[in-house]
């Protein structure tokens, strides 16, 4: 018998023990992040769009045709020369809310991309671009009863996750006043959500954590055009198709959606030498993607309007430093509770000239204001720093 005892014991504390375990983990499903820790990661993330820093320098002004941007394929026409180019682009962002400041930071890889000229003017580019980044970490403090005792938790929500653009592109200059271009799309990406919850007695009560993986698989087809209306005076155009669009977890289709349908329109003047200038609108029609999220996430379709400048400035080994500059107004893609974001984006930025036009080294600071409308004095500021190289062999 004596022997039967502490054998006795020990099932009853490791039974006690999983009971603990499981009213934490129910409490834990129960639990409702009320700070998400920016505004700009609401719903399936914020549009990074994945254009150069060239662009970035201007604001997004340049995108409709910029050859190292993955969004108007006409830009590819009539290209001379390979292209090869890389970026990075933290953003740091300071969430306000009530009096609270929380601050956070995003590492990005917005863009990857091979271009390189074909016979009798095509040009050929493939590109891996960010489409949506939601990156956010949230800690919060509180309380859960458990057999009759309050214990004080520290639950901690952690979501990685980003939908990519992979894209191939062919364009194609039919003479010195029209070029056009096609592109396919593959959009697929995941996004990682982590849950953990660590109980104050943790002698008593084991830590708690709970992670799901969801991924996504999508296409779109996107065509693009240039018109010399006047000497220094184009028009461009684009649009972009989108096509079917699935959240997966594991094998299994959970919800499906659209690839948001985007039409973009821009003038370029550059009819003083070493200067160009745009102006630019779009508009994407996000709610397409509503049926791959819950009632909790709200897809609202944005306008964003842009503009920006680029000037040769002074010289280096013969080859001019290009000074930039832009201003952009945009509708953000999700919201919650009715309520909708907006963003104001001022930015700068230069090309520097390495080894004479072999490469550049192109740099871009931007700053971001956004708001959530009726939030009550919810506001988001964000500088992105944007470090690029583009070499031509």
């Amino acid at each position: 018998m004596s022997s039967l005892n502490p054998l006795g014991g020990r099932r009853r504390a490791r039974t006690m023990r999983c009971v603990r375990f499981a009213v934490g983990v129910m409490a834990l499903a129960g639990t409702r992040a009320s700070a998400q820790g920016t505004l700009s990661g609401l719903g399936f993330g914020y549009p990074v769009g994945g254009t150069s820093i060239r662009t970035a320098g201007t604001a997004g002004a340049f995108a409709e045709f910029d050859v190292l941007s993955p969004v108007n394929p006409a830009s590819l026409g009539g290209l001379q020369r390979t292209f090869i180019t890389a970026q990075t682009e933290p953003e740091f962002r300071t969430l306000q809310l009530g009096g609270i400041s929380e601050r956070t930071t995003a590492q990005r890889v917005p863009l990857l991309m091979l271009a390189f000229p074909y016979a009798h003017g095509l040009g050929i580019a493939l590109s891996a671009s960010t489409f949506l980044d939601r990156s956010y970490s949230t800690v919060t403090q509180g309380s859960v009863l458990v057999e009759g005792n309050t214990l004080t938790t520290v639950d901690k929500n952690d979501v990685r996750g980003s939908i990519g653009d992979l894209r191939a592109a062919i364009g194609w200059q039919a003479n010195r006043y029209l070029r056009v271009g096609i592109a396919g799309h593959l959009f697929t990406g995941d996004n990682v959500v982590s849950r953990s919850r660590t109980f104050a007695d943790s002698l008593a009560f084991g830590n708690v954590l709970d992670t799901s993986r969801v991924t996504y698989y999508g296409s779109a087809i996107s065509v693009g055009g240039e018109l010399q209306l006047l000497k220094g005076l184009a028009a461009l155009a684009s649009f972009r198709a989108g096509g079917s669009l699935e959240s997966r977890i594991r094998d299994t289709v959970r919800s499906r959606g659209s690839v948001p349908n985007r039409l973009g329109v821009a003038l370029r003047y550059d009819g003083i030498p070493g200067s160009t200038f745009a102006v630019g609108i779009e508009q994407q029609s996000w709610s397409k993607m509503a049926g791959l999220g819950s009632a909790l996430v709200q897809a609202h379709d944005g306008m964003n309007w842009h503009a920006g400048a680029e000037v040769a400035g002074p010289k280096i080994r013969g080859v001019p430093v290009q000074l930039r500059v832009g201003a952009a107004k945009n509708d953000l893609p999700f919201g919650v509770d009715g309520k909708t974001s907006s963003e104001t984006r001022f930015s700068g930025g230069f090309g520097l000239p390495v080894a004479a036009e072999r490469a550049t080294l192109d740099f871009s600071l931007q700053r971001a204001k956004r708001s959530l409308s009726g939030s009550g004095g919810a506001k988001e500021s964000a500088w992105m720093l944007g470090v690029g190289m583009h070499i031509r062999p």
